[in-house]
């Protein structure tokens, strides 16, 4: 079967488990008990696939495990590694009554294809080179149980009393058979304890130098104990039980229906993401942090949904083949043309992604096509499915958004922003604030035009009703002479009197009852223009189903209920005013019955002289009344007119003076990287309404059309303010096509700000270089992302600086595979090495001195880092001639040689 090689992977390590072979352990060495202790080991839980078989100076006890392996047990076992446990020649001082031997622990690397020989050379060429002690009487005295037994009398009191030389041991781990064959652990306990700051010092840091981590078995204190341990360096804490007896392991119990029982007692929380290889343990020296995790659960586990398991493809030009990906980070390398774009590229559009593979070439596109059709994807969970989310990044894709052409950048930003419903629900408002702040100014300003237009009817009114000044001297006159008229009349003084009261009394009445009539009538009219009259259909769009009938339902009962309370009290003031009518009527109606209205009625009826004078100076009276009128009404449309302007003018102002209100709240931050909302003035729309309206054939026209130009948010308002007003008094020359109206319409309705962001890392986004704009926009994509589906990156490096790729992006990449799948193309060390890929695809096509399987064009080959295999010229096949490690170097640095040139040239110290 196939390995499904998808790199360094998370496996329970557990490098602590001593044997009943063990000198000291508490099995019992029986036929029984090796069987017993086999089935507990088969038994372990799942996620162990490494162990390390630790006994004290010796390898028996790995020996006779492997024996067990090679007859078919520990299937459930990776690797297997020898673990030999030394004593220290000096004391820890932590107790002084009870002084601890300090064990320090070598792990051996050894080939089992010749396992015999491995453990033959490990007695022979390092157990046996070994003195049982640094005594002089012990220097023929070699490490051997015999040794012990015969000098302390039994095994365990040899063991016990004789201890071997700590530093005969660490420079035979440092020689050069063995110093690239070793890997050490020192126990952490003892080594704390180890006095401070007095004669031991020396040693403890002398110790500390030559281990790559330690050993603990108490995992509660294990993140504190930590803590401390990083004050020395970065070597890391492993947690093991240290396991000498059945009692800690205990997984071998089964139930009467066959199920394993339960854990109990046995436990280790050391997970290492790393090939079960001798060079997957050599990586927790190199990136102690990245490939250690101290916990329960398997560390960083994506859901089954949200990472891609695999990729089969059957295209002609293609090695018929699998590729098996991590979860965390996988590197696409190769050399031009190999195939690693059209591999991303076809992945992410058999997820029906739109993006471009590759902008402008029709041909590749075509290619790609052609590759999805026969290519399967699946996931993590087992399902084969192409309609689940990701994120693909083509080539350049960075580097064009942040140029922001057309606004690309600003709507990502926005979108980014939306993801918070808060802030989603800030912009909705403003937005529908904008649209309503709209209409609610063109409805004013189409009002204002219609004020403006009544208020000159008025003042052309006005005039035609002549001079004020004349006809109070022609009432005057008037007047006059009908009181020389009078005196030749048959009435009384106070007859005359009186019916002059009430004559004057009546044509007043009359007047008043016409302009009752006509304000119930405009009063009725207002019930057809209730300020609710309107639908919320479209406001409450996002609701649920059940809120959004409530809310509607609600809606229009209130609307219902306030439109009769609007109508009621639009009656009850039409009454007051019909009432007022009803009591002017009854008042003519007694003034015509007054016996003096009608004895002068009846008196000035038949004198014709009097009468004619009498209709003058009505008609002069009545004019000097519409006079008052109309002034007071002109009074009342200035009021109007001015409210309007001044509502329009700071309605207009509110479209910015609302984003300053909510800008605040906009803001987002990521580490140091924040969006810092803004409201920002569309000058270029701005000046271009204008450059198409107004007639710049005038100094007036050029001058405005000129000012448009670097005009900041106080000059904008303070110009529109301007040519407002020209338009309203139609003093301002507009080009053919445009109405005063029209342009005033455009001007203030429209909103000249958006909410714009200014995105600062270090600098302001205006101020970066382009490779580090390229690369916020890649924190943009992934930091503010609300997703958790994998991220497609093709060839990051182009948009960035060398620089800005080992700084910021492999740290970058580093804590986001941690999050999310990544699966990214690229040329670039860094990103491969730097950011320690858990996964690197090599990619090659085939040529004369790059032979693929079966001659396919395109072919892969896939594994971790670590995975390392010497070269061998005589495989035909050129990505099966060596292991990944070496094709990354050969790639990606030139090969050793280049490499170590590079070295000597910068001369690096």
């Amino acid at each position: 079967m196939t390995k499904k090689e998808r790199g360094s992977e998370w496996r329970i390590w557990d490098l602590h488990i001593h044997t009943p072979e063990s000198i000291c352990q508490e099995y019992k060495n029986t036929p029984e008990n090796w069987e017993k202790f086999i089935n507990c080991l088969e038994n372990l839980p799942k996620e162990v696939k490494v162990i390390g078989i630790t006994d004290y100076y010796f390898i028996d006890g790995y020996e006779k495990v492997m024996g067990f392996k090679a007859k078919g047990r520990l299937a459930n076992i990776d690797k297997i590694f020898p673990i030999l446990e030394f004593r220290i020649d000096t004391f820890g001082s932590g107790n002084e009554n009870k002084l601890q031997k300090i064990n320090l622990h070598i792990l051996f690397d050894v080939d089992e294809s010749n396992l015999s020989n491995e453990i033959k050379k490990i007695r022979e060429e390092f157990i046996d080179n070994i003195k049982i002690s640094k005594l002089e009487a012990h220097k023929t005295k070699k490490l051997s149980k015999e040794n012990f037994s015969e000098i302390g009398g039994t095994l365990k009191d040899g063991f016990e009393s004789l201890i071997p030389s700590t530093e005969e041991v660490l420079e035979l781990v440092n020689s050069t058979a063995w110093k690239d064959k070793t890997f050490l652990f020192l126990g952490y306990k003892e080594w704390s304890n180890l006095e401070k700051n007095q004669q031991l010092k020396p040693l403890k840091d002398h110790l500390y130098s030559q281990v790559k981590a330690f050993f603990s078995n108490n995992v509660a204190t294990n993140e504190k104990n930590q803590n401390w341990l990083n004050e020395f360096g970065k070597k890391r804490l492993l947690h093991s039980l240290d396991i000498h007896s059945f009692q800690s392991l205990d997984t071998y119990e089964f139930n009467e229906d066959g199920s394993k029982k339960p854990s109990e007692n046995y436990h280790c929380h050391t997970w290492i993401k790393a090939d079960p290889t001798f060079n997957g343990i050599k990586q927790i020296g190199y990136e102690p942090d990245e490939r250690v995790s101290i916990e329960q659960i398997k560390p960083q586990e994506k859901a089954g949904y949200q990472a891609i398991d695999s990729v089969t493809i059957t295209h002609s030009d293609f090695t018929n083949q699998t590729l098996y990906f991590n979860q965390n980070l996988n590197c696409i390398i190769g050399g031009r043309s190999t195939g690693k774009s059209v591999l991303l590229g076809a992945i992410a559009k058999k997820l029906n992604c739109d993006k471009p593979v590759k902008f402008g070439n029709q041909e590749y596109t075509d290619f790609v096509n052609a590759i999805v059709s026969g290519m399967s994807i699946t996931w993590k969970d087992g399902v084969e499915n192409n309609d689940r989310n990701i994120e693909y990044f083509p080539q350049s894709y960075m580097y064009q958004l942040a140029k922001n052409k057309g606004g690309e950048l600003d709507n990502l930003v926005e979108e980014i922003i939306k993801q918070d419903a808060t802030k989603n629900q800030l912009i909705t408002n403003y937005e529908s604030f904008s649209s309503e702040n709209n209409s609610d100014i063109t409805a004013k300003i189409n009002k204002l035009f219609q004020l403006q237009e009544e208020l000159v009817k008025r003042r052309i009114k006005l005039k035609e009703k002549g001079d004020e000044k004349g006809i109070k001297a022609e009432i005057e006159k008037l007047t006059k002479e009908l009181s020389e008229l009078k005196l030749k009349i048959q009435i009384t003084e106070k007859e005359l009197e009186d019916y002059n009261k009430l004559k004057l009394e009546f044509e007043e009445l009359l007047k008043v009852n016409e302009n009752l009539r006509s304000q119930v009538s405009k009063i009725q009219s207002l019930k057809e223009k209730f300020f609710i009259n309107k639908d919320i259909d479209f406001d409450i769009v996002s609701l649920s189903d059940s809120n959004r009938f409530e809310v509607k339902s609600s809606f229009e009962k209130l609307k219902n209920k306030f439109q009769d309370e609007w109508d009621s009290e639009l009656d009850k003031i039409s009454q007051k005013n019909v009432a007022t009518l009803k009591a002017n009527s009854q008042k003519l109606l007694e003034i015509e019955k007054n016996a003096s209205y009608i004895k002068g009625i009846e008196t000035f009826k038949n004198n014709k002289h009097y009468k004619e004078t009498e209709q003058k100076l009505k008609v002069q009276r009545d004019k000097l009344a519409d006079i008052t009128l109309i002034k007071k009404e002109i009074e009342e449309f200035l009021l109007q007119i001015n409210s309007f302007k001044t509502s329009i003018i700071q309605a207009h102002r509110n479209f910015y003076n609302k984003i300053e209100e909510i800008k605040e709240k906009l803001n987002i931050s990521e580490g140091k990287l924040e969006i810092i909302a803004f409201p920002k003035l569309k000058s270029f729309e701005f000046r271009e309404l204008l450059n198409w309206s107004v007639n710049q054939q005038s100094d007036q026209g050029k001058k405005i059309v000129n000012t448009t130009f670097d005009i900041n948010v106080e000059q904008y308002f303070k110009l529109t303010t301007e040519i407002f007003e020209k338009l309203l008094n139609q003093s301002l020359t507009l080009k053919g096509g445009n109405s005063h109206l029209g342009l005033a319409l455009k001007l203030m309705s429209t909103n000249f700000f958006d909410i714009s962001y200014d995105i600062r890392y270090d600098d302001t986004f205006n101020q970066m270089s382009e490779g580090k704009k390229a690369f916020v926009v890649l924190m943009l994509l992934l930091d503010f992302s609300d997703k958790d589906c994998p991220i497609l990156i093709d060839q990051p490096e182009d948009d960035l600086d060398n620089r800005a790729i080992y700084k910021e992006l492999v740290k970058y990449l580093k804590k986001k595979k941690k999050e999310r799948q990544i699966i990214v193309v690229t040329h670039n060390p860094n990103i491969v090495v730097g950011a320690d890929s858990e996964q690197v695809i090599v990619a090659n096509q085939n040529g004369v001195d790059t032979k693929n399987r079966n001659g396919a064009k395109f072919q892969y080959v896939s594994g971790s880092l670590e995975n390392s295999k010497e070269t061998d010229e005589g495989i035909e096949i050129i990505l099966e001639r060596q292991g990944i490690k070496e094709h990354v170097c050969e790639i990606l640095e030139g090969g050793n040689e280049a490499f170590k040139q590079r070295e000597i040239k910068y001369d690096l110290k």
